[in-house]
């Protein structure tokens, strides 16, 4: 599973900066898993730029959708509605996920609001282990 955690406010609202209609896109899959890009994790990243906005005097929609994977082309094209509507896109989604976005709404600012930290394995309830560096020349065969 691919582990990662969502960066601060402040890079985020950077980020942002200068578009008026934001969609905070989520992914479902090992994001959720790791509670940094799930549905729970978009709706509090959505309600916390909508009051950061407020209080600053943007006038800036800020608006979310979760998808199952954005790592998989049949569910990009599931939030095709949603995406012609706004200025940028926060996906909460790994690496992959967010190049994927990109990718296939070419038209459109995706962003990036996760660090993707490793491929892991859960130890424990909100604990996560490094189990694979994806160092495209794996060597378990002599490290076990």
């Amino acid at each position: 599973m691919i582990v990662a955690e969502r960066k601060t406010l402040e890079q985020i609202e950077g980020m942002i900066e200068g578009f008026e209609k934001i969609l905070v896109a989520g992914c479902g899959t090992c994001v959720a898993v790791c509670m940094a890009g799930g549905e729970k994790e978009v709706e509090l990243l959505a309600a916390q730029l909508r009051m950061k906005a407020k209080k600053d005097g943007k006038n800036r929609t800020v608006d979310e959708v979760t998808i199952t994977r954005q790592c998989d082309k049949e569910y990009l094209d599931q939030i095709a509605k949603y995406v012609d509507e706004y200025d940028a896109v926060i996906s909460t989604a790994c690496g992959a996920g967010v190049q994927f976005l990109a990718e296939r709404y070419d038209d459109k600012v995706v962003l990036p609001a996760l660090n993707t930290l490793f491929i892991g394995v859960a130890e424990g309830p909100g604990v996560w282990s490094q189990r694979c560096m994806a160092c495209e020349d794996c060597v378990l065969d002599q490290t076990g």
